[in-house]
């Protein structure tokens, strides 16, 4: 029963960084990239509450989802051009869409194991208060989102 209630902790805490990460990121297009990590890194650990290791921790985290994000917008530039060049085109090269989904699906998967790495080192490093702020702010985060 534990080990599920903890994993279960795990996923949701996982996926309230990915939200705040992911809506800092889009909501944060002024000033220099590094600027937006400095900027979730401050507010996220004011809100939290966080020591220098966990800082640490969560700096890896924020550094991992920015490069994939900066990385994925690259791919969906290119993909859009692709697609854009095959709807002209008299035959659709179903190959080469493929061939560009498979890249971004296997960069998406090495991503997805190094950031459940990370993430999981960073929610072992919070206290249950912590825990508890961070569901308390997805929670209401997501009630803002269905309005």
């Amino acid at each position: 029963m534990k080990k599920v209630k903890m994993n279960k902790r795990m996923g949701m805490g996982l996926l309230i960084l990915a939200l705040i990460l992911g809506i800092a990121a889009c909501g944060a297009h002024h000033g220099p990239h590094h600027m937006d990590q400095a900027k979730m890194m401050k507010r996220i650990t004011k809100k939290l509450d966080l020591n220098e290791m966990q800082q640490g921790k969560l700096k890896v985290v924020i550094e991992n989802v920015s490069n994939f994000k900066v990385g994925m917008q690259a791919n969906h530039t290119e993909l859009s051009s692709s697609l854009n060049n095959n709807l002209s085109a008299a035959h659709l090269d179903v190959d080469a869409l493929n061939l560009q989904f498979h890249e971004i699906e296997t960069e998406f998967s090495a991503f997805r194991k190094v950031i459940v790495s990370d993430y999981a080192e960073f929610h072992a490093s919070l206290d249950n208060s912590q825990r508890d702020k961070l569901a308390a702010k997805f929670e209401k985060m997501s009630k803002h989102r269905r309005h």
